[in-house]
């Protein structure tokens, strides 16, 4: 009878086979694997490297690095993602929350700061797994957050994950076509929509073209299409007298598209001065308006 493998000896063999299918960072990602099949913690995996694994731990790891090497993302086979300060439920019917959107929590909190009190303080376009909304809410305890997707199946995730963190009671969520609900718009406005342009979806990393959802992907022609549809709907309310309480909008875009976003919105909405707020590394990355 063979004797069990040690966790060193199935990491280094899975680490070995994660690099050649191209994943990144394999060690790292073999540790969280190997935690997730024990239910236990990566650092735990580190510390008792020299134990063996039995062999039922041995088959749900060796399945779960299957699926990885297959490029379904590592989201979505451990089943959450950390953002900003949470740690979400995500699955197919749902984009990674990635960290660069965590921008758009900072700035819609200085903003909130700022406001007075508004049926909504917020409302966050095109929720998703809920991450923006539910960190907003939980940061600013007083504030209510109304968060729209066009996707029933994403909304099912968003109302599970603010559950998780009790604050479903301070969330409302709806499914609609962006600001398609609000009669009036809110102090604060926040979208993470799809940007990015439609002939540049299938070069993405096998990881996002194949696995998450085309919906939460697809920009139109130059990945801007939504974000002048919900500009548009922004300017209409201001012109119509809905948009008294509004003061700040903040959404975000790809890296290359701050000019192309910032024309628009000059033309779109020259009600507002827009700016661009870059990221860490220098980029573009939220298209800020404000009121005035």
């Amino acid at each position: 009878m063979t004797a069990s493998p040690t966790l060193r000896e199935v990491l280094r063999a899975a680490t070995i086979q994660l690099d050649r299918a191209g994943v990144d960072a394999p060690r790292n990602t073999a540790r969280l694997l190997l935690a997730h099949a024990l239910g236990t913690s990566k650092e735990w995996v580190i510390a008792h490297d020299d134990e063996l694994i039995a062999p039922e731990a041995h088959a749900r790891f060796l399945a779960l690095v299957q699926r990885v090497v297959a490029r379904e993302p590592l989201a979505y086979v451990l089943g959450h993602r950390p953002f900003y300060d949470l740690d979400l439920l995500v699955d197919a019917r749902v984009l990674i929350p990635r960290p660069e959107t965590e921008a758009l929590v900072d700035l819609a909190l200085v903003a909130l700061r700022e406001v007075s009190a508004a049926p909504f303080a917020c409302v966050d376009v095109g929720t998703g797994s809920g991450a923006i909304a539910i960190a907003i809410a939980k940061h600013a305890p007083t504030a209510r957050v109304l968060a729209t997707d066009l996707s029933r199946e994403a909304l099912h995730v968003a109302r599970a994950n603010a559950a998780r963190y009790a604050l479903s009671e301070r969330i409302a969520f709806v499914q609609a076509d962006l600001l398609a609900p609000l009669a009036a718009l809110p102090p604060v406005i926040v979208a993470n929509l799809p940007y990015v342009a439609r002939a540049e979806i299938e070069a993405l990393p096998p990881e996002i073209r194949a696995h998450e959802p085309r919906l939460a992907l697809d920009g139109g022609e130059d990945g801007l299409v939504l974000v002048r549809r919900l500009l548009t709907q922004i300017a209409q309310r201001v012109r119509e007298g809905r948009g008294a309480a509004w003061r700040a909008a903040f959404l975000e875009i790809g890296a290359a598209q701050g000019a192309a976003a910032l024309e628009a919105a000059r033309t779109l909405l020259p009600e507002a001065h827009a700016s661009m707020h870059r990221d860490l590394a220098g980029l573009d990355r939220v298209l800020v308006l404000r009121r005035g």
